[in-house]
């Protein structure tokens, strides 16, 4: 009898490492996933975040900026999407802007996951596919689904209550990770606050006339066809 329990618990234990093995397999794949990008012809240079805040440099959300200079005096523009990850029109829409837009004048700044850390994993006990898949003439093109927030493996652990700077407004603890509750942000902050830092710099920096950061309505949150202005 004492045989068999031990045979029961070394089976159950082998079969638990199995599906752990097959989870982490399928963890890194998604954390570690390339999408690709094939920029138009009008693409000019490929900046990083941390050229606007060098503290970005090497994590996860250190994104790629496309700069479409049309070499024409004008205004400049800057369009981002993945603000929230789980929102995949927003970064559909900046990839599609990317690898077509045609500049004539003036200069386009272009972010397609402003939050890249949100989209290398899904929200928790919500049953979302690690990915999604957009068919084109040239076969499938792959995508990755995200969270609203920064995966906490790049920012642990959360406040009990998060203190907004500058405003000191009180938040719930996970928007320290949510991209969309932590502008201006501040370079000596958590991850996200230090991604939206950048960007508060670039804008500056690079002297943007119209910002557009794209979001999509989510699951059981009706607000389609809204466009909101500050």
């Amino acid at each position: 009898m004492k045989n068999n329990l031990k045979i029961i618990k070394i089976l159950s234990l082998v079969i638990a490492l199995v599906f752990a093995a097959i989870a982490g397999r399928d963890f890194y794949e998604h954390r570690h996933f390339m999408e690709p990008v094939v920029p138009s012809p009008s693409l000019t240079e490929v900046k990083k975040l941390s050229d606007y805040e060098p503290s970005l440099k090497g994590t996860a959300n250190d994104s790629n900026v496309y700069v479409f200079d049309s070499g024409v005096p004008g205004g400049t523009a800057f369009l981002f999407g993945g603000t929230h990850a789980e929102e995949p029109a927003t970064n559909l829409t900046a990839a599609l802007v990317a690898e077509n837009v045609k500049v004539e004048q003036g200069r386009l700044f272009v972010i397609l996951r402003a939050n890249r850390s949100a989209s290398t994993c899904t929200r928790m006990g919500e049953a979302y596919p690690a990915f999604y898949h957009v068919k084109t003439s040239w076969g499938d093109k792959r995508f990755r689904m995200g969270d609203r927030c920064t995966n906490p493996l790049d920012s642990w652990p959360d406040p009990e209550v998060y203190l907004h700077y500058p405003s000191r407004q009180m938040l719930a603890y996970m928007d320290i990770r949510n991209l969309n509750r932590t502008w201006p942000g501040r370079p000596n902050g958590a991850i996200t606050e230090r991604t939206t830092w950048a960007m508060t710099q670039l804008i500056r920096r690079e002297k943007v006339d119209m910002a557009v950061d794209l979001h999509e309505a989510e699951l059981e949150y009706p607000v389609e066809n809204t466009i909101v202005t500050h």
